[in-house]
């Protein structure tokens, strides 16, 4: 059989460019393949940024700036945090978890009311109770000011499609970027200090309120709020009394995900100085005591816990669920009484009763796991390390020329997301190595994918069968809720002296803290699945796995690609923590630029990353949005 010109010319056509491109790329790698990127723009960026620091610094007492603007938001911040720890700490130690049990139970939350209690107890008990006050007092003022600037922000969005198409590019960067980026130009702008960390954390945990609250007002039935017109409520009674109320679930499963955003980044404030409890993680991770680091974190959630039912509490507008004025009374003059004769016994201080030292026994068992497991752990630490990271890193950075490189990334986001992302990730790698980043940022890409790569592993069979399976569900319930509220810094400390610093130990903490949104959209995608699709495969004869590869996974996928989404952004966030261990790459650099005041350095570490976020959450979200269903006509 022999081909015809026509075939030919239709072969050549298919095929042609590609080849034409292949031959463009071997004659680029050949040409370009031992020259390194071009850092033309490092100076012309940093140097002015530089010097913008030191202008900052020399004036931040004097020029009108600083003295008619930062420097009163800086006292006005500071006057609120100071105000609150200043309550707190002369507050009777026993007034403050009997004054939370009493405002939760004035709703009959009574099973809020005791745990909220018992947390705030625990940090006393364990010999923390001066630091946990200090953090208290930072994210209560970062919370409620996040509040108090979000769900304005978002209910305004959920009227005004304009006001949220202009919120949405500033919500996006702000979510994306991971928070540890902010503090360097809040440095300039605040100096070091607890000023420097709140602004940092409403920052970072501002979107998911705005975002929520919006979400929950647009969701109100349309029928409530012409009911409300139909009795002739006016448009901020129906606001106040229909669509709020009716919108509360939503906009408080958003003031809990910005609480737990905010306890992420509470530990990372202590790099600037913010004190509390995260100062004491950084030094349980220097001196590699488990034990403590343990002991720290889990009253750093306790804060968590009782700030989320505090506000839980509070959003309660539910009027047949409280107590009688008497009782409310009696609770009024017993904590009263109880501040006067705390105040006359000058009981203000927490009793000692234990130290952290009561969880040695866990510095202990690691002292036994490194002396049995050592050899395997290192060993592991070596194949992945040795065999994985570095020959892709060196591969990438020292075999393939850069400009392969970014065509090769252009091409493949082009086919996931189309022209316009593809432009922007060109530009965006192209940028990455004009500021003399390309090595860095290619290292933390890789050590990214191979993180993401074994949290999807994981992730998504674990996801699956908590899906399928409500006993699996059930098991792996408190063991997410431990690796999502555990602040990540206080497990990566075992691992550190299990697997000594390096990349492995951010590998492992960028794992472990990446798989809980994994596991837990991955199952919800599973469990979504509409029955009638399941009942139709069993009726043509389909068995369990066939359904599953078949129907459920295909029609969950567009959730499952949600998850994997939220993973590479959370492995992504993990880059300081790693560098923190050894990791090196931006992690590390942003850490050097923080202690060292390299304002320039530090943005262009913040610059690299925060394009490396955009790119890969822009490609995954896009992917997702291929798996989507084509909707019915």
């Amino acid at each position: 059989m022999t081909t015809t010109p026509t075939s030919d010319r239709t072969i050549l056509n298919r095929f042609g460019p590609y080849l034409v491109l292949l031959a463009v790329l071997i004659a680029v790698q050949l040409l370009v393949s031992a020259e390194s990127f071009p850092a033309l723009l490092d100076d012309f960026l940093k140097d002015p940024i530089d010097s913008l620091g030191a202008w900052g610094q020399v004036n931040r007492r004097t020029h009108p700036l600083f003295t008619q603007f930062f420097a009163p938001l800086t006292n006005t911040v500071d006057f609120g945090i100071t105000t609150i720890e200043d309550i707190l700490t002369w507050l009777p130690w026993y007034v403050i978890p009997a004054g939370l049990f009493a405002l939760i139970a004035r709703r009959r939350r009574f099973l809020d009311a005791t745990v909220a209690a018992a947390v705030m107890i625990y940090p006393g008990l364990v010999g923390l109770w001066e630091p946990t006050l200090e953090t208290l007092a930072l994210m209560s003022f970062a919370v409620f000011a996040s509040a108090v600037i979000g769900i304005p922000l978002g209910i305004w969005a959920a009227f005004r499609p304009r006001v949220e198409a202009a919120l949405r590019p500033f919500l996006d960067i702000m979510q994306t970027v991971p928070a540890f980026v902010y503090f360097l130009p809040l440095l300039v702008l605040f100096g070091i200090g607890k000023t420097n960390g709140a602004i940092a954390t409403i920052i970072y945990a501002l979107p998911p309120v705005v975002r929520l609250t919006t979400l929950g007002i647009r969701q109100v039935p349309a029928q409530s709020v012409e009911a409300s017109d139909m009795f002739g409520a006016s448009a901020s009674q129906t606001l106040f009394k229909v669509q709020i109320p009716t919108a509360m679930p939503t906009i408080l499963a958003g003031l809990s995900q910005t609480i737990m955003m905010a306890l992420g980044i509470v530990v990372l404030a202590a790099l600037v100085a913010a004190g509390g409890l995260g100062g004491l993680v950084l030094q349980s991770l220097n001196q590699r005591t488990t034990g403590r680091g343990i002991a720290v974190g889990l009253a750093i959630v306790a804060v968590a816990m009782l700030l989320d039912r505090v506000g839980r509490s509070l959003a309660d507008g539910d009027r047949t669920k409280t107590l009688s004025r008497g009782a409310k009374l009696a609770w009024a003059v017993s904590l009263i009484a109880g501040v006067l004769v705390g105040r006359w016994k000058e009981w203000d201080t927490f009793p000692t009763v234990w130290t952290t030292r009561i969880f040695d026994p866990i510095d202990t068992a690691v002292d036994w796991a490194i002396a049995n497991w050592s050899q395997y752990t290192r060993a592991v630490n070596d194949f992945v390390v040795g065999d994985i990271v570095v020959p892709i890193r060196s591969f990438l950075i020292d075999t393939v020329a850069w400009p392969v490189l970014i065509v090769l990334a252009t091409y493949m986001v082009w086919r996931i997301a189309g022209p316009k992302l593809a432009a922007f990730t060109a530009a965006a790698m192209a940028t990455i190595g004009l500021i003399g980043m390309w090595d860095l940022s290619i290292d933390t890409v890789v050590q990214v994918m191979i993180g993401v790569i074994i949290a999807i592993l994981i992730a998504v069979p674990l996801g699956i069968m908590a899906g399928r399976n409500a006993r699996v569900e059930a098991v792996l319930g408190p063991i997410l809720d431990g690796l999502q509220t555990i602040p990540s810094l206080v497990y990566i400390i075992p691992v550190v002296t299990l697997f000594t610093l390096g990349p492995m130990p951010g590998i492992i903490a960028s794992v472990l803290y990446a798989i809980v949104p994994g596991v837990r959209i991955t199952a919800l995608g599973i469990q979504n699945v509409p029955s009638e699709s399941v009942e139709a495969s069993q009726t043509f004869g389909a068995t369990r796995v066939q359904t599953m590869l078949g129907v459920r996974i295909p029609l969950a996928a567009p959730t499952i690609m949600a998850g994997i989404n939220q993973v590479i952004m959370m492995v992504l966030a993990m880059v300081i923590i790693a560098g923190l261990v050894g990791g090196g790459a931006l992690g590390f650099e942003t850490v050097r630029a923080l202690t060292r005041n390299l304002y320039g350095h530090g943005f262009e570490v913040g610059l690299s990353i925060a394009l490396i976020a955009m790119v890969l959450d822009r490609s995954t979200q896009a992917l997702a949005q291929r798996f989507q269903p084509p909707a019915a006509t």
